[in-house]
């Protein structure tokens, strides 16, 4: 404010006329993300079911109370702890790989690092709708393909989504085929950004591949390594519509769960109790991850 009463008029009227300019997306962005946030929050703290008729009544925490006694949210807790900690490390694993892969010189390079987009950029539903019809047992490719193996004895079609676990395991498979390339992008970007004389140096004292990448690519990667991570803990445990796919037992994640309350049952103020605390489990991942990044700009 002071610096617009101390300006010139020219710069009071840019100023004022960038205000107008921002001022629509300003005006969006609190109807539509930040008031809803708040509201949410405030329903959390009151019983507000639509359904049932009955009043709005503030009960300050028993909502997370009751969330916290509720069997459904852990049995969703630990399919999204799950889910999240075997697709992430499994994408960290094979994006890694796949990056020092793309990072070397060989023919079609650009080629393969063209083709590695197309999971990733297919939408999610889609992706869930070709992995399930993978998954059927009587004309699904995965029953089929180990048939032609001779890993199945002949007229045995093994139903593999057959309960929650295996939905689980199997959706995981799914989101590990559609991530892993954004997961090598990432680590590929980091990568590129190596100097060749620091590869040069250590060639020099002897080192082969495999101590080029210990001693010099990932300690150079680590911040992108950290930003992929945080990035794909936030995307997995958050995961809702591929789980809708395979399966219609909210149980499978704690969004589906909370999707559930809000617009099955409509017992809003449970839901909003319940997606805040899915929400401060992100914020406690974001505050290691800026902790990590910290401690990382300073060992620099």
């Amino acid at each position: 404010m002071q610096k617009i009463l101390t300006a010139s008029k020219k710069e009071r009227k840019d100023i004022l006329f960038a205000i107008l300019l921002l001022a629509p997306t300003l005006y969006l962005l609190l109807r539509i993300f930040i008031l809803p946030i708040m509201q949410s929050l405030v329903w959390s703290f009151f019983k507000y079911n639509l359904m049932d008729g009955s009043a709005i009544e503030y009960v300050g925490l028993r909502n997370y109370v009751d969330i916290s006694v509720l069997n459904d949210f852990w049995i969703s807790m630990k399919n999204t702890s799950y889910f999240t900690g075997f697709s992430v490390l499994a994408e960290l694993a094979i994006g890694f790989i796949c990056a020092l892969l793309l990072n070397q010189t060989f023919t079609g390079r650009s080629f393969f690092r063209g083709i590695i987009i197309i999971p990733w950029a297919m939408l999610t539903l889609v992706n869930g709708l070709l992995w399930n019809s993978i998954y059927q047992p009587g004309y699904g490719a995965l029953n089929n393909i180990l048939h032609q193996l001779h890993l199945l004895e002949a007229g045995t079609n093994p139903v593999w989504l057959s309960s929650s676990t295996n939905v689980v395991f199997f959706a995981a498979i799914s989101d590990i085929w559609k991530m892993t390339p954004l997961m090598t992008l990432l680590l590929l970007a980091g990568m590129q950004s190596i100097p060749a004389s620091l590869y040069e140096a250590v060639a020099i004292d002897g080192a082969g591949f495999w101590r080029k990448v210990w001693h010099v690519t990932l300690p150079q990667i680590k911040p992108s390594l950290l930003i992929a991570l945080v990035l794909r803990v936030i995307g997995a445990f958050r995961v809702y519509d591929i789980l809708t796919v395979f399966t219609a037992n909210p149980n499978t994640s704690v969004s589906y769960l909370t999707y559930n309350f809000a617009f099955r049952y409509f017992y809003l103020g449970r839901a909003s109790a319940m997606a805040w605390i899915s929400t401060i489990f992100i914020l406690i991942l974001i505050t290691i991850y800026m902790v990590l990044l910290k401690r990382q700009q300073k060992e620099q």
